[in-house]
């Protein structure tokens, strides 16, 4: 995936096809609240090669497990077909506020882990996105965010304080 320098932009979903013949796509939503997927308008698409490409959707709808949207200017599955496999990011300004206690990934890079006792773990490096819940990376240790692992989430201060270094043991990055 693309960098997102911190709030520029944020990818919501992927287009992984085509519905019907009037040039609707199907958006696989890749975030925690797929219903606001419908409400943005104004997207980007971008592809693994770096290729961008603005578009506002004109009408969506859920559908089983991807949203349905018809984009400005398509009007037969022909022009939509080569949109396939496209991320669709949203620009920050655009992003819904999310509900308290609640993190963009970009807002939690970057964050200071440190231990109830006042122990620095480091910056968390990486937000890796599992079934569960989110895992985040900070100083060679794995960070479940859970409500074991995480005392709280301070976005003013930028830190993240956890339980204790011994409870993360074990719970190192493996090369």
């Amino acid at each position: 995936m693309p960098e997102s320098p911190a709030a520029e932009a944020l990818v919501v979903g992927r287009i992984v096809g085509t519905h019907g013949l009037r040039g609707e796509v199907k958006i696989l939503p890749l975030t925690d609240f797929p219903e606001r997927l419908g409400e943005y308008r104004q997207i980007t698409l971008r592809w693994r090669d770096g290729k961008e490409e603005a578009h506002e959707i004109v009408a969506s709808r859920p559908h089983k497990n991807v949203v349905l949207a018809k984009l400005k200017g398509f009007q037969d599955i022909n022009q939509v077909e080569r949109l396939r496999d496209a991320e669709v990011w949203v620009a920050g300004q655009n992003l819904e506020p999310l509900p308290e206690g609640h993190f963009y990934v970009h807002e939690i890079l970057g964050m200071r882990v440190v231990t109830v006792a006042g122990e620095e773990i480091g910056p968390v490096t990486e937000v890796i996105r599992a079934p569960a819940n989110d895992v985040y990376v900070a100083g060679g240790l794995l960070i479940p965010a859970t409500r074991d692992a995480v005392e709280r989430i301070d976005p003013d201060t930028r830190e993240i304080v956890v339980r204790s270094r011994d409870y993360l043991e074990g719970e190192e990055v493996r090369p």
